[in-house]
Order: C-alpha cells, then sequence, then structure tokens
C-alpha cells in the first residue's frame, strides 16, 4: 500500500530530525495522484496526469518552531530538508502560546473510501464521458453552441508521524465532472453549468450533469435587467454551497475567533441564523467528500456542530494542536490535511454538511411569487467576518420567478449581504444533498437576499 511507504517515510524522517538536537519533530509524508482530461467548444483539448508527492517537516526547539515543505520523496533531498528547517527554528522568534504537539490518540481508518478503479482510471474512460457530456448537451437544443469543462480522476494519501508517538495515515480516491454550456440565439448568449464530486468514478452521471447544464443554458439565452433590491431567492445546491463554505472559513476557524474577527465570538448561544439550519462538520460521514479518519497532524476527526438549530456556541470552533493549546482545550482534528495545499493554513471545516428538509426545488420555486433562482455565485469574497458580510455575484443561470413559476431570464446581479440576516429567514429545505468539493449540501428558498448591482450580460 502506498501508506505504508509513506508511513515509513515519515517515522525515518521524524528518527532523522530527533537526532538534532530539537525538542519535538513532526512529519506528514503525502502523495496526489491525479488526472484530468479538459474540453471547449465542444472537444477535447487538454489530457494531463501527474503524480507529485513530498514531506511537511515541522520541528520545534525552545518554543521556536521551523516548518519546511520538500515536493521529493528521496531520502537525499529529505537529509537536506531536516538540516534546514532545524535551521529555520533556530532563527525563527519564539511562539508563546505553543504547548506540544499533539500526543498520540487512538484511531480508526474509514473503510470503503478508496476505490482503486477510480485511482487507476484511464484517460479512455475519461474521454468516453467527455464525449456524452458534449452529445447530450448538444442534443438539448440546436441553441447549444459549445460545451466546455473537465472530467478529472485520481488519489491522494498522508501519513503522519510524530516524536511523541503519533503514527496515522489516510488514503482516499477522487473524481469529479463540471461542465459550462453556451447557448447563443442572434446575438444573446446564454450560460449554465453543473458538476459532481465523487470518490468513485462509476458513481459520476454524465447525463444528468450535462442535461441540467444545457437546460440552464438554454434557458438564459436573451436576459432582461433587473434592478437591485431585496428579493426572495430560491438557490440551487450549488449557489448554497459558497454560502456554507464561507460562513466554514470566516466563522468556525480557531484562528479568526481567537483572533476576534469571527461572527460566532459576538453571538455565542444565539440563534443567529433560522432554527432550520443545522451544519456539522463531521470527516467520517461518507456524504462528505474528503472522508478522513485524521487530520494533518495525525489527530483523530471529531463531528463538530457548527450550527444547532440557527444557534453557534462555543462548541462550534474547529481547533488544531496550537489553536487548542491556547485556550487549555483538546484539538478537534482540524489542522489541514497536505492535500488542501498551503493556501489553507489554519483550522476549518473541510467536511461540511447541512441537514436536509422536506422540499423539493419546485415546490420552492411554486412557493414563491417574486423572487430569483439562483443557479450559483462566483467571485465572492467576505467584506466583514466579524458581521458575516459576503459579496459576490451570480452566474450560469439567474431567473425571475413570478408567480410561482420561472418566467424570464435575468442579468447577472452582485450581491452584498450579511448572513446573518440572509440566514435568519429560511421558509424551505431541500430533501436532496448534493455532495460538493468539502461541502454537501441542499437546496434552500431564502427570505430575502440583497442584490446591490447588476451587470451586463
Amino acid at each position: 500500500m502506498m501508506t505504508e511507504r509513506l508511513l515509513e517515510t515519515a517515522e525515518k524522517t521524524v528518527r532523522l530530525a530527533s537526532k538534532e538536537k530539537i525538542d519535538q519533530v513532526q512529519v506528514t509524508a503525502f502523495i496526489r495522484d491525479s488526472a484530468l482530461t479538459r474540453f471547449a467548444n465542444s472537444q477535447i483539448h487538454q489530457n494531463v496526469a501527474s503524480k507529485a508527492g513530498g514531506v511537511v517537516i515541522k520541528v520545534v526547539k525552545d518554543k521556536r518552531i521551523g516548518t519546511l515543505r520538500i515536493n521529493s520523496l528521496e531520502d537525499a533531498q529529505i537529509r537536506n530538508g531536516v538540516k534546514k528547517v532545524v535551521g529555520i527554528a533556530r532563527v525563527t522568534p519564539p511562539n508563546k502560546d505553543f504547548k506540544s504537539l499533539p500526543q498520540p490518540q487512538k484511531w480508526t481508518p474509514v473503510r470503503g473510501v478508496f476505490d482503486r478503479e477510480t485511482a487507476e482510471c484511464s484517460p479512455d474512460y475519461r474521454a468516453a464521458r467527455v464525449k456524452e457530456v458534449i452529445e447530450i448537451a448538444h442534443s438539448k437544443s440546436p441553441k447549444v453552441k459549445a460545451v466546455a469543462g473537465s472530467f478529472s480522476t485520481g488519489s491522494m494519501a498522508f501519513a503522519v508521524s510524530n516524536s511523541l508517538g503519533v503514527s496515522a495515515w489516510a488514503e482516499l480516491s477522487l473524481a469529479s465532472v463540471a461542465t459550462t454550456v453556451i447557448s447563443r440565439v442572434g446575438g444573446s448568449q446564454g450560460f449554465g453549468s453543473w458538476e459532481q464530486h465523487s470518490r468513485r468514478v462509476k458513481d459520476l452521471d454524465a447525463v444528468a450533469v450535462a442535461s441540467r447544464a444545457a437546460e440552464r443554458s438554454v434557458q438564459s439565452v436573451n436576459p432582461s435587467k433587473l434592478p437591485p433590491g431585496e428579493y426572495e431567492v430560491v438557490l440551487s445546491p450549488l449557489a448554497v454551497s459558497t454560502f456554507v463554505a464561507f460562513l466554514g472559513f470566516i466563522g468556525f476557524s480557531a484562528t479568526l475567533y481567537q483572533d476576534g474577527e469571527s461572527f460566532v465570538k459576538y453571538h455565542l448561544n444565539e440563534r443567529v441564523f433560522d432554527e432550520k439550519l443545522t451544519v456539522k462538520d463531521d470527516a467520517r460521514d461518507l456524504k462528505t467528500l474528503y472522508t478522513v479518519p485524521v487530520d494533518g497532524e495525525g489527530v483523530p476527526k471529531r463531528k463538530t456542530r457548527l450550527i444547532e438549530k440557527g444557534v453557534v456556541s462555543e462548541n462550534s470552533i474547529c481547533y488544531d494542536s496550537l489553536t487548542a493549546g491556547r485556550e487549555k482545550k483538546e484539538s478537534t482534528g482540524h489542522a489541514p490535511p497536505p492535500f488542501l495545499g498551503f493556501g489553507y493554513l489554519r483550522p476549518a471545516p473541510f467536511n461540511t454538511i447541512a441537514s436536509p428538509g422536506d422540499s423539493s426545488v419546485e415546490e420552492m420555486i411554486a412557493d414563491t411569487q417574486h423572487g430569483i433562482f439562483v443557479t450559483r455565485f462566483h467571485y465572492t469574497n467576505p467584506v466583514e467576518p466579524t458581521k458575516a458580510i459576503l459579496t459576490g455575484l451570480t452566474r450560469d443561470g439567474t431567473f425571475l420567478i413570478e408567480k410561482g413559476e420561472i418566467s424570464k431570464p435575468v442579468m447577472n446581479l452582485r450581491y452584498t449581504d450579511s448572513m446573518l440576516s440572509t440566514l435568519r429567514g429560511i421558509p424551505l429545505v431541500g430533501k436532496e444533498l448534493e455532495c460538493l468539493e468539502g461541502i454537501t449540501v441542499p437546496a434552500m428558498k431564502l427570505e430575502k437576499l440583497r442584490f446591490t448591482g447588476v451587470t451586463e450580460y
């Protein structure tokens, strides 16, 4: 198994670093095997594959912490890396908040999350599925002029060892398909998109993805301009995932909570959202994509209730060992794993699941007299994290709802609103969950969302 090799490398590196007169050392060895078939203008234009691995070494000496990532699993490179990271630690100022690297804890692997057929998927198989996506999209209407997107497969694994006795690993396979369909009538274009993610490539439904994207695209041609203002909104799971993901990053990270930048800190034990909103982070729940038993420090992943019937509390916060040590608490197992990249340097939820309701999207639309249906958002950014204010644009299918029916497409709109206001009124929640990247959510109807601008497309 690849995890056996990675664990052996991590343990060997710990022994090597321990000879350098340091206090503690942690090593994470990782590897990511990925392949991608990309298409545009209704034809495949790129097929690439890569395998990248390495180690992340953290050494501690007198509370001075040095960290170094080496993109190699070769012994010589690792030996040089150990010398460098020890040197980094010696010239780094002491971190007064550091208490200790994690002590070993009992953990159990998550079974059934690695699919060899997915990890070893051939380019021919991906090409055949892409062909399906393109053909299905074009078959929906002569208005469809171009289909673009990607189909990816692969696997990732990591192993963690430290000088206190931690020894843990994780391995999983991943597959995804995403497409954007462009329709055209005269000088007007319409756009529609959809995506699916799974740990098993055979679970991806190219027919469903292409059909949903094509239908939205054809419906989006010749959009009208809608004035800014507050509207009722029906959000697809793709749109909901943006709101939930950003709440995770700006609200539930212990780093932001301790720095006073999290809205949770100012609303402890308050019902800040609608009581229909319950969100957890649970890496052992198979409904989430990145199902792993341990975090990037080898700490067992702990189920965390981020939002309980609209209420946030101290128990909503996600900790790694450093942030937990500041408050004399235990890590909740939220140190980022290496395969998420070094853009994620703080503890945060990566396996977020919102509880479903009992409504369909059709019922949400029928319940709306005058509102907007949003397929997805993009260019979303936080404006004021302590108030959970976000701004972004709609994309790939924005429609006016009148008297319980979708009446016409509208030009994309910019929203700027506080999630503490927007998610306080949720009349209906979808009964079907969509597994997206890091987020598993249903569709939702919101009582209001404030739109502050309109585009020309």
